[in-house]
Formats: C-alpha cells, structure tokens, sequence
C-alpha cells in the first residue's frame, strides 16, 4: 500500500472550491472574471489530477492513493477514497473534459456566466468524488 496523499482529496475539492470562488464573482457584470476564473481552476483541476496517472501502479488490483478518515464515528462512517485501475481514467477524463466545456462556453454562455461555470466546476468536483469514493455513505450521502 502507498504512503498517504492527498491528490484523490486534491482532484475533488479544487474544482469545487474554485467553482464557489466562480460564483462569488456575482452578476454578469463580472463574467469576464468568472471566466478566467473557471478556466484557471478547470486547468488546476486537470493539473492535480496527472500524479494519479503517472503514480499509478499497473502491477497490484490494491486500491491506489487511498485516503481515510473518520468522518461521523457513531455510525463508523469515513471519508474514504481511492482508485482503481479503471476510476483513475475516469478520473481524468472528467477533468478534461471539464477543460473543453469551460473553453466551449467561453463565448456561447452570456447570461449567468458564473452560474454556469460553477455549477459545471462543482458538478466536476463531486464527479470526482464518485469516481474515487470507498464509503457507501460518502458515496451516496456527500456525492
């Protein structure tokens, strides 16, 4: 089994937090900063996602880049992620294609830019988090 990281938590919390940073721009009077926004945070949404590729091991069926924690002991429900040999491309094909919408709707989108880019930045987050959930409650309940 690998040392703890953190780029499962990484791939699922950057896009989320920069689509709530996205839709803290507010009105369409700021859609040019939503815009960039969202585009900066899809690129490092992608970007934290290469090491889950590159760091995979193809040689064990163990789960991969696995993170634990207790979530609400009462019940023994954890945040427990990890990937396996087909999650980690989903994994990364989530977060590209979330690159190519943000781009596609660059001109397309003009009334609730930063509603669009954050609920699309959010959904990317908790896609994720699909893809890379261990805990039948995190998967169901949090995603």
């Amino acid at each position: 089994m690998q040392t703890a990281s953190y780029w499962l938590s990484l791939a699922v919390w950057v896009p989320i937090a920069t689509g709530l940073l996205v839709l803290a721009t507010g009105k369409d009077a700021n859609a040019g900063m939503a815009r960039i926004l969202a585009l900066l945070g899809s690129i490092a949404g992608l970007l934290v996602t290469i090491p889950l590729l590159s760091g995979f091991d193809n040689g064990t069926s163990e789960m991969q880049f696995v993170e634990q924690y207790s979530w609400i002991e009462r019940f023994n429900i954890n945040y427990h992620l990890g990937i396996d040999g087909i999650s980690v491309f989903f994994i990364l094909l989530n977060s590209f294609v979330t690159v190519l919408v943000v781009i596609a709707g660059w001109k397309v989108i003009e009334k609730r830019v930063a509603q669009y880019m954050a609920a699309f930045l959010i959904m990317s987050g908790l896609m994720n988090g699909t893809f890379a959930a261990l805990d039948a409650m995190l998967f169901y309940v949090k995603y």
